[in-house]
């Protein structure tokens, strides 16, 4: 009966009642979408029967996904557990383990940690929760399922479940991971970048495409890209300090008046409170007053090395670092960190920013990236 298979796992759709049918569903199309191959429903988790490796790489950052397994299903014989549990540890030589189990059929006459208790008397076996070889057994209806090499997913909800929102990419190594962090909540996410370079085409031909990339391995988008030319000849009538806040202010009114004609129910940025000037809480209260629509800052709370080992978990990280000419090294390199609403209001007055958002949007231009898909 032994047969191999790819054991695909979610945690929070499992929390969502009636509705976690219609999420299960969702997840499921967005798998068979990425992978090529229609994953099967199975008592709570999704059972894939064909996969490489590269298949496993891929589901890892599909939002919804929590951990995937590989899998060998066996007849519910402890026997039989036993044996396979064995050959296991042989082949790993492992002393310790990480042992789950889960007892997904109540009836079974044995409970999960008896069962466990049971496996690690047999094969004298010492609990490590950091370093043992993780293993995870599930106690089927009509099977055992011995999960072994682990890949850790990014959980969250099914891409498409929340709707869709338009984030600001500068293409540092905060802005690049806000779209996986929105993603990971079931948001449909495109993107804005205003850039510095002489053509639309040397953005191109920069290390945007290269973190795009990244992104289209998961999910087709649309990139906005519109000039920074028209806001940059307009800011040198004010005060240097003011002109990073006042940059952020542009960006995100730009942004709100893309999102409005374009559907979006929010917008995005890579803020994370106090790592910047920018980024006081007096500052963001500035920049952020009199938007109709909600201003998402997932990374808000994040450390700078937290944000770092985002960006490298989801690859964006050494990309992020490269050279590049973005907006924010051409405005002022020592803001004003607490500006009043009023202030702000002012300096708009001073280089009509309404004029100049009208301008620039009619600079834009709109770039589609079809997912990667196997």
């Amino acid at each position: 009966m032994e047969k191999e298979i790819l054991s695909v796992h979610y945690n929070e759709i499992a929390l969502k009642g009636k509705q976690r049918g219609k999420f299960e569903r969702m997840l499921i199309n967005n798998i068979a979408s990425l992978t090529g191959c229609r994953p099967v429903p199975r008592s709570g988790r999704l059972v894939l029967l064909h996969f490489d490796k590269d298949t496993v790489e891929l589901l890892r950052f599909i939002p919804g996904i929590s951990w995937i397994g590989e899998g060998l299903v066996i007849e519910r014989d402890i026997r039989i557990l036993k044996k396979c549990v064995s050959e296991l540890l042989s082949s790993r030589g492992c002393s310790s383990v990480n042992l789950d189990v889960k007892r997904v059929d109540k009836n079974y006459s044995m409970t999960s940690l008896d069962l466990k208790n049971e496996l690690l008397k047999e094969f004298h076996l010492r609990i490590d929760i950091q370093q043992g070889y993780k293993i995870k057994i599930e106690i089927m209806p009509d099977s055992f399922i011995i999960n072994k090499n682990i890949t850790k997913g990014i959980g969250g909800m099914p891409i498409g479940s929340a709707g869709k929102v338009l984030s600001l990419f500068s293409g540092g190594i905060d802005s690049a991971i806000v779209p996986f962090e929105m993603m990971k909540r079931g948001c449909t996410v495109d993107l804005l970048h205003v850039y510095a370079l002489p053509t639309r085409d040397a953005v191109l031909r920069s290390k945007i495409i290269e973190l795009v990339g990244k992104i289209s391995k998961i999910s087709s988008f649309k990139l906005f890209l519109i000039p920074f030319h028209l806001f940059g000849l307009e800011i040198m009538k004010i005060d240097s300090r003011y002109e990073l806040v006042l940059f952020k202010r542009f960006l995100l009114k730009l942004t709100e008046r893309l999102a409005k004609e374009y559907g979006y129910k929010g917008i995005c940025t890579g803020d994370a409170l106090s790592q910047v000037a920018s980024q006081t809480l007096d500052n963001l209260n500035a920049i952020s007053y009199g938007f109709d629509l909600p201003v998402f800052r997932p990374l808000l709370t994040y450390n700078k090395d937290e944000i770092i080992k985002k960006a490298e978990f989801y690859g964006t990280y050494e990309s992020s670092i490269k050279e590049y000419k973005d907006c924010c090294s051409i405005v002022s390199k020592n803001p004003a960190t607490a500006l009043s609403q009023q202030k702000v209001k002012d300096l708009e007055s001073k280089i009509n920013l309404e004029e100049i958002i009208n301008k620039s949007i009619a600079e834009l231009r709109v770039e589609e990236f079809t997912v990667n898909s196997k």
